[in-house]
């Protein structure tokens, strides 16, 4: 009932207010995303451990995320070859709002991070006794709930909005096993920014 809660107050704000992107992803998602957060990680004993955020998962966690980044990377790189072109990737980088792309990257990455996979995913973990693939697809779900009303409004409901979802839904399945596996939010952090980088960099 909470995440539907929170599910409707996103959609009312995403509706009603039309702000930079930065205020969006650092700002709206702090609030909306950090806050159920907070309130979980407070309301169990060592929350920080049960979320990943102990110190001792920062630097395995930071070092598996960007493994698994770079493996992003390489399958954009592969995919661009057989196009025959790295344009993209050129005009991105040399971008002077390369680091604000970079950093809100980083921001966006963080909160849906913290909310679906370190909050909605271990309270369904624990509501499904503890089984991971029902967890996994129920967080899932809960993940393209809050990503496919935006799509449907930008494109209409045509086949690329549909293969769009779709790839979005396997990415969060790798997402949510790589947290279970890993059990840190800064492994899914970087990954989830690499991934999002690797989108709009390769544009692949």
């Amino acid at each position: 009932m909470k995440i539907l809660s929170i599910f409707v107050l996103w959609a009312i704000y995403r509706v009603l207010f039309r702000f930079p992107e930065w205020v969006d992803e650092g700002i709206a998602k702090a609030l909306i995303f950090g806050i159920p957060v907070w309130l979980y990680c407070r309301s169990h004993h060592r929350g920080e451990d049960r979320l990943g955020l102990s110190n001792k998962h920062f630097w395995p966690g930071m070092f598996l995320g960007l493994l698994i980044g770079g493996l992003y990377q390489f399958l954009a790189i592969t995919v661009l070859i057989t196009r025959g072109g790295m344009t993209a990737y050129n005009s991105v980088l040399n971008s002077p709002m390369f680091g604000y792309i970079f950093l809100l990257a980083l921001l966006t990455a963080w909160w849906e991070t913290m909310f679906f996979f370190g909050y909605v995913l271990n309270v369904f973990y624990d509501a499904v006794g503890k089984r991971e693939i029902l967890a996994v697809f129920a967080a899932v779900c809960v993940f393209l709930l809050f990503h496919a009303p935006l799509r449907f409004i930008a494109s209409g409901f045509g086949p690329i909005v549909w293969t769009q979802l779709a790839l979005l839904g396997v990415f969060a399945v790798g997402q949510a096993i790589l947290y279970l596996r890993s059990k840190s939010v800064y492994a899914v952090t970087i990954s989830h920014a690499m991934w999002g980088l690797m989108l709009l960099v390769y544009a692949v």
